[in-house]
């Protein structure tokens, strides 16, 4: 019996000039928790200036980093169709055009995601045939919301919904099968029936073509609480553990972007928090706490 052949292995995170410190650290997380795994980082800077470049090539010589910066693909967004979307929000749907067609395993991540444990098992993790790993959307905890979200979009009741912030794809099966251009085509027939845009459209073409992995691969903010050993923190919401007032529940990661933005010409994208900004954050949570209880036995109960 001839020998399994090696996998080539990519991680790969998509950002505009707001949120490119955070796609780097994004990288930065996944490099340093692989160690059986080699996996080539691979950034989609949307628009990225020389300038930008730079502090890209800089921030990856100050980590011992080789990151590949790719061309952007993306459709112009002042066109009537899809004025609504930015950039950053369609990135996804385009990455086969430009992601090197050597890779096997792509881990795709988003830039306000951070990995906390080894990856070597999610990058090697049985799909079970099946041409995308993903984990279930915080959503899937409320059946009336996932219901009007399938109803609406076209997808089949009872069935599960994913969260496209952090995706393992098989890769060649997704570009040889067309799943991404399933994705993208059908959001550029009908770009505003999806609200939750690029998310929605991943799940109609891989709809019943996904493995469902462990949440701690993709522990989002409403369900990190019941998580016991995360793997990839996902900073979903609109406060960022970079922030000022950052939530409360991730203010231990404010910690890793000041060290790995340190020395660097993106050192100010993390805010230091005064006691006030601690006292805001931590006043927030709790009352956020009490006043949803009900929905947070709902979520205990999906994904615990």
């Amino acid at each position: 019996m001839s020998p399994t052949p090696a996998l080539n292995y990519g991680a790969i995170a998509c950002a505009d000039a707001n949120m490119l410190p955070a796609a780097c650290c994004a990288l930065l997380s996944i490099h340093n928790n692989l160690k059986a795994v080699n996996a080539k980082l691979l950034l989609l800077a949307l628009g990225a200036e020389e300038t930008q470049l730079q502090e890209i090539a800089a921030f990856a010589k100050r980590h011992s980093l080789t990151i590949d910066v790719l061309p952007d693909p993306t459709p112009r967004t002042d066109e009537p169709a899809f004025g609504r979307w930015s950039r950053a929000t369609l990135a996804r749907l385009y990455m086969e055009l430009i992601v090197p067609g050597d890779i096997d395993r792509l881990l795709y991540i988003d830039a306000d995601a951070v990995a906390v444990a080894s990856l070597d098992e999610l990058f090697q993790a049985d799909l079970d045939g099946k041409a995308l790993g993903a984990v279930d959307d915080y959503v899937m905890a409320f059946p009336e919301k996932i219901d009007r979200r399938q109803q609406r979009i076209g997808l089949k009741k009872g069935g599960r919904y994913f969260n496209a912030g952090v995706l393992l794809f098989d890769w060649k099966k997704s570009v040889e099968d067309g799943l991404i251009r399933k994705a993208r085509e059908t959001f550029e027939r009908e770009p505003e029936r999806f609200p939750s845009h690029d998310q929605d459209v991943l799940n109609i073409a891989y709809d019943g073509n996904w493995h469902r992995l462990d949440a701690r691969y993709n522990a989002q903010t409403g369900i990190l609480p019941f998580i016991e050993q995360p793997a990839i923190v996902h900073f979903t919401g609109r406060k960022k553990p970079w922030q000022a007032v950052m939530p409360w529940t991730h203010r231990r990661m404010k910690a890793f972007y000041c060290w790995a933005l340190e020395g660097t010409t993106w050192a100010s994208f993390c805010k230091a928090s005064s006691l006030t900004d601690n006292m805001a954050s931590f006043a927030g949570h709790y009352s956020t706490v009490l006043t949803t209880l009900p929905k947070i036995a709902k979520v205990r109960a999906h994904f615990h």
